[in-house]
């Protein structure tokens, strides 16, 4: 009996050292055609995160906001896409988990076409 009550009162303290603020955020996947492009997340208008170079991940925090992805790489145009929230912010999973229910989209793959010769010296 006593023996139950000493596992039973350590048990949360075990369990209390594995929390990670992990899942606090949110991993955004992000590759580019051709590769090696500079990506800025934003939502809201406000950058977050950013990825540098393709393909790489991007650790968000979980809103109910969708974020946009833009990329750039030298010799082609600016491509964006956006990664839409999922799921709800309060459910029995978050609840039971302790954590966000939020997630995104991804991987986000964005295809960049190159830029015409004439464009990028008028770019200029």
């Amino acid at each position: 009996m006593t023996r139950t009550w000493i596992l039973a009162a350590a048990l949360p303290l075990c369990l209390a050292g594995c929390y990670s603020g992990h899942w606090d955020e949110a991993e955004v996947m992000v590759t580019t055609m051709p590769p090696g492009a500079a990506c800025t997340l934003t939502r809201a208008g406000k950058p977050i995160a950013e990825v540098n170079p393709t393909p790489g991940i991007a650790l968000v925090s979980r809103t109910g906001d969708d974020i946009t992805v833009a990329c750039r790489r030298n010799g082609y145009a600016e491509a964006t896409a956006v990664s839409h929230a999922r799921g709800h912010a309060v459910d029995f999973d978050t609840l039971w988990q302790g954590r966000p229910g939020w997630s995104y989209e991804s991987p986000v793959a964005l295809t960049l076409a190159p830029q015409a010769a004439g464009a990028t010296a008028a770019a200029r």
